[in-house]
């Protein structure tokens, strides 16, 4: 069994075993054994440990804001224990108040901020703790914090156009289908009543619009809770990690479409390597922090490239050789081999793609939307002119 000890060394610092041992006092002597004065024994609480980080909720923590704040409070010269004090003293919300609970106590222990945050690694992602871990080799934790909060403001930018560009035509297509359930459900089978003592034969495509309506009017219970459970099921779907990257797959095996969602992958992997890179990590290793930000195929082809990297092949070959850089990101790439700026060209490779995506957005939004309003406009004109042609046929008879 492990035991945590809390000891005092020969030059009288404070330090932080773990002994295997079998008993708490056996610990002990081993540890007075190697010279050192025994201040507390205690059971490694490692396991306990992982089960509360694993019951902290990691996706309602703010890391963004969270290493935005501990960088001002930095900058402005307060340590990093009292700074955690202080966010986790104004957090109202109990579960980013246990976060900052479990990194003092870390801490208190004598583990680095880096170890801290590396033991919650569903809460923190890798990209901080790489960057908090070169900091801490480099100094500049506040200069490092303040990197990655401005890199992540800049994703969940540019992820928030593609998602506002995308709530439009959804609406719009839950909307439509609303109204079509409701004159197939509704107003359909009281036309139907109408027509039956008319005592002439229906259009075809009435007949079949009839039907519809009657079955969804039959069965509009069974059908609205069918759509709820289909709802939630999907809902819980898409929080699991392996279905978004299914769907993600999917998405980019689209013709036309799914070439422009790899530029969106790739433009963040730039940028969050650039900021990697900026932070005194090593270029290889940015590269395969930032992997997976990618499409599964540009991951396997990023393997294989750093793979040639390391072999002694040049980055800008390697990249255009897997397909992870076109002539323009070769030619700055080649530009930055040359400098050593591999930081602030990597930015620009991300701001040029960035760019680019908000060129598509832009031209699919103005697209799609009025495509839509005609779809979803022919559909409704369609039923309804459905419904009204065997009264035209009935009036037109009369006269």
């Amino acid at each position: 069994m492990k035991y945590v000890l809390r000891v005092f060394d020969t030059s009288g610092a404070v330090q932080t075993l773990r002994i295997d041992s079998e008993s708490s006092s056996t610990a002990a002597s081993l540890a007075r054994a190697r010279g050192l004065r025994v201040v507390s024994v205690r059971a490694d609480a490692g396991r306990r440990r992982r089960r509360n980080w694993a019951a902290l909720p990691g996706t309602r923590f703010n890391v963004e804001l969270f290493a935005r704040e501990l960088a001002a409070l930095l900058d402005a010269g307060v340590g990093v224990v009292d700074a955690l004090r202080t966010l986790g003293g104004n957090e109202r919300r109990e579960a980013s108040s246990q976060v900052y609970r479990e990194l003092l106590r870390l801490l208190e222990e004598g583990q680095s901020l880096s170890a801290a945050l590396e033991h919650a690694s569903h809460v923190f992602p890798p990209v901080l703790v790489a960057c908090v871990k070169a900091s801490e080799q480099t100094g500049g934790l506040a200069d490092s914090l303040t990197r990655y909060s401005r890199n992540s403001a800049m994703l969940h930018e540019l992820r928030g156009r593609v998602v506002s560009a995308a709530i439009y035509p959804s609406v719009l297509l839950l909307v439509g289908a609303a109204v079509v359930l409701f004159l197939l459900g509704f107003v359909v089978p009281r036309f139907a009543t109408l027509l039956e003592h008319s005592g002439r034969e229906l259009p075809l495509l009435s007949r079949l619009l009839i039907t519809w309506g009657s079955m969804v009017h039959a069965h509009g219970a069974g059908l609205s809770a069918s759509l709820a459970v289909l709802a939630m099921a999907a809902g819980f779907a898409l929080r699991r990690p392996a279905v978004r990257t299914w769907i993600a797959d999917r998405m980019f095996a689209l013709p036309g479409i799914g070439q422009h969602f790899r530029i969106f992958r790739q433009s963040q992997f730039y940028r969050t390597t650039a900021m990697l890179v900026d932070g005194g990590i090593p270029a290889v290793r940015a590269f395969d922090l930032a992997r997976g930000l990618v499409s599964r195929a540009d991951q396997s082809a990023l393997a294989d490239a750093l793979q040639q990297v390391r072999n002694g092949t040049k980055i800008s070959d390697a990249f255009q050789q897997g397909g992870l850089a076109n002539p323009i990101s070769y030619r700055l790439l080649t530009v930055a081999e040359k400098t050593g700026g591999l930081g602030p060209v990597l930015d620009r490779i991300a701001a040029f793609q960035e760019a680019q995506v908000s060129r598509t957005i832009d031209l699919i939004s103005r697209l799609i939307e009025p495509a839509m309003m005609i779809f979803i406009g022919v559909v409704i004109g369609g039923i309804v002119v459905l419904m009204y042609m065997p009264i035209f046929e009935i009036a037109s008879s009369i006269q």
